[in-house]
């Protein structure tokens, strides 16, 4: 069992598959076994990397948490919202999922020791895992991958997993001696300050690539290097093809000692942009798995030819609206920071949040799956949530008052204006999402009520989120898988380099100082006034509109055997499910 938290074809494989996979009748009880050894998952957009250090997509957290190793396991204390971190011989809290009791674990650390002074953790690793080319994997890998993580060249979004390591007080981590590598299995990280044991293992676990394949590579080429095409993983799956904006296709690692080779025999990621299409394909059993269906289409699923069962899990997944804080055109010509000329000031973003009647968007898409939501941390986080911070209501008026304080007023034509600028935006979101298609019209009506001009415009996955990577897009609807481990300096950090999800460009220092000196208390639950206090300054700011948290609804074909779906992700143990030969298999 695992826990995780973004090439080369093989021609006669793929033609193999076909037939079943694309609902063909050809190949009789051949195709038949190819399929009832391969889960199809239909995915709404494809992975941009298939590389832990620059994948930020969901799918490509998906593929590559299955070929990629990971150095401990987590699990969640829904009871606590506490997140708790696992190895072979260890756990920092008492074990509550008999499955991680029972069974082998996939870490690769054995255990680890917390300094006295909490300014060091070491970690003690197995010596009996190798790469799948046979390499043997050390700690020199994890030491290697760290550098990737904190090169500015390379950009890695997780750059904010280094900010305590020592030499990062200073502007620039002194990775000689931040993290010692005594032999292969020891691996030691040191803090210029000292830590909690929590959230040193938190940001001690990055996943590690493989050291001998990658060290060549310049990193000024590492995002197009031809080696994110082919990675080379130890864990339970490998690689066998990748056609872009079609399907990714890994086949069961015989090689893999973490604990063990997955159970099913090839597992297919297919690309499939639209909604009703992802629907018809469970529904007729061409898929095995599927996201995100909609409540309202429940009732024709269990009456679908395939047998289906849908689990729910939540709340972690929000979307919202992003707004530009800064002029996005002003920072990439020459690093200034001016505020937007339409989002820069909180009292239009929280005019914005006003005009949105978010408890229609949910009652007319998500209705007993969604929550109006008001800052990042989850109500699944007990101790860290602030129950005093009531979402801002349906109110039209109040954000017209706000708007004509600010100077914005009616135009000739009825859009308002102010020192001769319209209030006029593109609104953008990525293709296939219908619960955002949806929301976004919505949300333009309502703008329109109240004299903002909203035009809707809808970009293929990875090239809507790459123009949110590179901050170009001044409004935008999208959603974030939160971490369970509160950390949200990659996404508000002022310093807008290193948080390289801070898309907004949204600055306030004392948010800053709210996220330093929750991390500087050795008990988390001792944070809680800090997180009380950062959530009550978002909610004030409205960086962006918080639209509502998801209880995540999937669909699974009942071939499918042993998932078991829980907030860590839909695919939590993955490499422990089973396929039933089955009739609802399309042939």
């Amino acid at each position: 069992m695992r826990n995780r938290t973004l090439f080369l074809l093989i021609p006669a494989l793929l033609v193999a598959l076909l037939p079943v996979l694309s609902g063909c009748s050809s190949g009789g009880n051949r195709a038949k076994a190819s399929a009832d050894s391969t889960l199809v998952i239909s995915m709404l957009g494809d992975a941009n990397y298939l590389n832990p250090v620059i994948g930020a997509s969901v799918t490509s957290g998906n593929v590559y948490g299955l070929i990629y190793p990971g150095l401990i396991q987590s699990d969640f204390d829904t009871t606590t919202g506490l997140l708790n971190f696992i190895a072979v011989e260890k756990s920092l809290l008492p074990l509550t999922n008999s499955g991680l009791k029972d069974q082998k674990r996939s870490a690769i650390a054995r255990s680890w020791s917390m300094a006295d002074d909490n300014l060091s953790i070491t970690y003690t690793l197995r010596d009996d895992i190798t790469w799948n080319d046979g390499t043997p994997l050390t700690a020199h890998d994890f030491r290697f991958s760290y550098e990737l993580y904190g090169n500015p060249v390379i950009a890695s979004p997780r750059q904010q997993y280094l900010a305590e390591l020592v030499g990062a007080d200073k502007g620039a981590i002194d990775f000689d001696r931040a993290i010692i590598v005594p032999d292969d299995t020891t691996l030691v990280f040191h803090f210029y300050k000292p830590v909690s044991e929590r959230l040193a293992l938190f940001h001690t676990s990055l996943t590690p690539v493989p050291k001998h394949i990658w060290e060549a590579v310049p990193p000024a080429e590492f995002r197009q290097s031809g080696l994110n095409q082919t990675p080379l993983g130890a864990g339970p799956y490998t690689l066998t093809s990748w056609q872009k904006q079609q399907q990714i296709l890994l086949e069961s690692n015989p090689l893999c000692r973490l604990p063990k080779p997955g159970n099913i025999k090839r597992i297919m990621f297919r690309i499939v942009p639209d909604y009703t299409v992802r629907l018809t394909q469970l529904q007729t059993g061409v898929v095995d798995v599927v996201e995100n269906i909609k409540p309202e289409d429940f009732s024709g699923l269990e009456s679908a030819s395939a047998d289906i069962d849908i689990k729910s899990v939540g709340l972690r997944v929000y979307d919202y609206v992003g707004w530009s804080n800064i002029d996005q055109e002003a920072y990439h010509r020459d690093g200034s920071l001016l505020p937007h000329p339409l989002f820069g000031s909180a009292d239009v973003r929280r005019a914005l949040t006003l005009a949105i009647d978010r408890q229609s968007i949910i009652d007319g898409y998500l209705g007993p799956y969604g929550v109006i939501c008001s800052s990042d941390i989850s109500p699944s986080i007990r101790w860290a949530y602030n129950n005093d911070v009531r979402p801002y209501g349906y109110d039209p008026n109040e954000a017209v008052r706000l708007l004509e304080q600010e100077g914005w007023v009616p135009g000739p034509d009825g859009i308002r204006q102010k020192d001769g600028r319209k209030f006029s935006f593109a609104l953008y979101t990525n293709a296939g999402n219908s619960r955002r298609n949806f929301a976004s019209v919505i949300i333009q009506q309502n703008l329109r009520e109240i004299g903002i001009e909203c035009r809707l415009e809808v970009q293929e996955s990875n090239v809507f989120f790459e123009n949110l990577r590179l901050r170009k897009l001044d409004a935008w609807m999208a959603g974030w898988s939160i971490g369970l481990e509160i950390d949200p300096l990659d996404g508000w950090g002022s310093d807008l380099e290193k948080s390289r999800f801070n898309f907004t460009g949204y600055r306030n220092s004392r948010i800053d100082e709210l996220c330093m000196l929750a991390k500087e208390e050795l008990d988390p639950v001792d944070a809680r006034p800090y997180w009380m206090e950062y959530q009550e300054i978002l909610h004030r700011d409205q960086p962006t509109t918080f639209l509502y948290w998801i209880k995540e609804t999937q669909g699974f074909n009942r071939r499918v055997e042993g998932e078991e779906v829980n907030i860590l992700s839909t695919f939590y143990n993955i490499d422990d499910w089973t396929l039933n030969p089955s009739a609802t298999v399309s042939q």
